[in-house]
Order: structure tokens, then C-alpha cells, then sequence
């Protein structure tokens, strides 16, 4: 029988094989504080933090959350906080799906570029320089304002509206390294929106800071494995920083299976119909994009339809719900909850 633990690492399995489902690269809600940093790292561990001056810049992992501390202005006195997957993520990806729920709890200093984020490829965790343009697929920051804080896009400088300090702000960032434009979804209220090839999109929570941002800065050459690694770098102005969820997922949405769907999709979060040919009452899992199963009361209603009530009303986002047929397939399908 299954612990807990080996039970989501199975679902986690499952999303990478089934149906073309996403690939879930990292996806860390700090619900626990240990084992969270591994040089070779799950999904949910960072592969390198680094402090340069652990007494004056540092990380602490709390219940929920992670803080960011700088304490002293200049970075090489001051310490710089480099928080990493230099572990290139496996399969190699085309598109990313990153997303980011922070806050600037408190701005001690003004400065532009107080927090860094990377992706590209042959991050360094020893060397502690600026990675050079040849390495990157795209970088954006976070701007220290005096009680505020925006996002910034670094290749065309655009930046989101200002938020007050200790506002929740989701940073969604999609990349593309492919040849071919693909369909993602920030929310139901926005619908799906086109990330196209060579390029990335950069929006704070529903509103987007830049579209089409031209990928590869300067004259860095394409190269297939230009999304495997991702780093956050704290390196300038006084504060903290609270990031209370990061998710970096393939980016492209998993295709529906034939004869099978949810509807209504979008739901209201509170019930799900799936109409799905010869589903096995059983085996009706749902589950979230980090691969946690919800709980949830499942009840056929007529031979195409079964219906899946959570224990409590799901949030918004978008989840899955997999299953197998009576002759032992595996199916899955996305429900999206407004």
C-alpha cells in the first residue's frame, strides 16, 4: 500500500506520461521546512542556496513561506542570496510555466533590480558574477520603490503598476523555446492567451507587464536546452522578501482526451461532472498541478457521468482529474475552477 508520500510521487509519475500531461519541474509551497535543498534535487527541492554573507543577507524557511533578508546596501559587503536549480530539469523543457506568489514585506532601501530571476542554462552555483547573456533565455526583476514594489521586464523595460509593501502578488512568467506558438491560460476571467516562439510573457497577477518580450538577449545563439535552469538572486537594496509558492511547470496545457470532458468547464469549484465513456468509479482521482490528490466524494450518475464533489470548494486554478477504464486504460482530463 501506498504512504502519502509515495502516493504523490506516483500521481507526479502519472502527470508525465499520461495523456501528455504536464511535466511538473518544481513546485514548492513550504508546507515543510527540512530537505528542501539537495544538489540533486526532486521536484520539490532547490539544487544551491547560496549567501555570500550569511550574517548580513540570508534565507529562513518558516511554516508557509520563505524569507529573503538583505541588511546592508552594497552587495559585496552586503551579500547577495542566490536561490537555484542548477540541476538541469529533466525532460528538457520547451515551454515554462512559471509562477511566483510573493510579497515585499517590508523596503528598507529604494533600489531597481533588488531581486533577480533567471532562466537559462550552465548556472554556476560556485561562481557568484552575473551569468553573461550568452546563458540566458530571458531575466526580469522586482524594483524596490519607497513602500512599494513592482516587476520589471530586463529586454524591455516595462513594469508592472506598484504594489504596497506586504501586498500578495503572483508573478506568472511562460517561455518559449519552441518553434511553434502555444495556448496558456492565467485565469478564467482572461482565457487562454498565445505565447509565441522565441519569446516570453511576463505578467503581474492578471495584468501583463510585457508580451512577446524577445528571448535570447544581446546576441546569445539558440540553444534546445535554454530553459533548464532557474535562479532567484537577492543582490541589491534592504528588505525582505516573502515567497509563499513557486511553481515551474511545462508550459504547454495537456490535450484533452477523445470522449472525454468535464462539463460546464470552467466549474464554480464546488462540483465536477465528468463525462467519460466506461470510467471505473474507483479509480476517479482528482488532483492539483502539484500533484496533491483532493479529496473528494465521486458517485456515477449515469453510465457517461460521474460526479466529484471536494470535501471543501477548490480553489481556483486548474486541476486533473485521471482515471481508468473498465479494460484498464489510463485517462485524464483538466477541470479549470474560476
Amino acid at each position: 500500500m501506498y504512504t502519502g508520500y509515495q502516493f504523490k510521487i506516483a500521481i507526479l509519475m502519472l502527470f508525465s506520461t499520461l495523456c501528455n500531461a504536464q511535466t511538473i519541474y518544481f513546485h514548492q509551497d513550504f508546507s515543510k521546512t527540512t530537505s528542501l535543498i539537495n544538489p540533486q534535487p526532486d521536484t520539490g527541492q532547490f539544487s544551491h542556496i547560496i549567501l555570500t554573507a550569511p550574517t548580513l543577507s540570508y534565507h529562513k524557511f518558516h511554516k508557509g513561506y520563505m524569507a529573503l533578508v538583505r541588511t546592508q546596501q552594497d552587495s559585496a559587503t552586503g551579500g547577495i542570496i542566490r536561490a537555484m536549480r542548477a540541476e538541469p530539469f529533466s525532460p528538457n523543457p520547451e515551454t515554462l510555466f512559471i509562477q511566483i506568489r510573493f510579497s515585499a514585506e517590508s523596503v528598507r532601501s529604494t533600489t531597481v533590480n533588488a531581486i533577480y530571476f533567471y532562466v537559462g542554462e550552465n548556472f554556476n552555483p560556485v561562481n557568484n558574477s552575473f551569468p553573461g547573456n550568452g546563458l540566458m533565455f530571458g531575466k526580469c526583476s522586482i524594483n524596490f520603490l519607497d513602500g512599494s514594489f513592482t516587476i520589471k521586464d530586463l529586454e524591455t523595460q516595462l513594469t508592472s503598476k506598484a504594489f504596497e509593501t506586504k501586498t500578495a502578488v503572483t508573478l506568472t512568467w511562460v517561455l518559449n523555446n519552441s518553434d511553434k506558438p502555444f495556448s496558456y491560460r492565467i485565469s478564467e476571467k482572461l482565457g487562454e492567451t498565445m505565447a509565441m516562439p522565441g519569446t516570453y510573457d511576463l505578467w503581474a497577477d492578471d495584468e501583463p507587464v510585457s508580451k512577446s518580450s524577445k528571448a535570447y538577449p544581446g546576441n546569445s545563439s539558440y540553444s534546445k536546452t535554454k530553459l533548464s535552469n532557474f535562479e532567484m538572486r537577492f543582490r541589491n537594496g534592504l528588505g525582505q522578501i516573502r515567497i509563499d509558492d513557486i511553481l515551474i511547470r511545462e508550459g504547454k496545457l495537456p490535450p484533452e482526451t477523445d470522449e472525454t470532458m468535464v462539463a460546464p468547464n470552467p466549474v464554480s469549484g464546488d462540483v465536477i461532472m465528468l463525462s467519460a465513456r466506461d470510467a471505473d468509479i474507483a479509480s476517479v482521482k482528482l488532483v492539483n498541478v502539484a500533484g496533491q490528490e483532493i479529496r473528494a466524494k465521486v458517485v456515477r450518475i449515469t453510465k457517461m457521468q460521474v460526479k466529484i464533489t471536494p470535501d471543501s470548494k477548490l480553489k481556483s486554478g486548474i486541476y486533473i482529474v485521471y482515471f481508468k477504464t473498465g479494460t484498464g486504460q489510463s485517462r485524464a482530463v483538466k477541470a479549470i475552477v474560476e
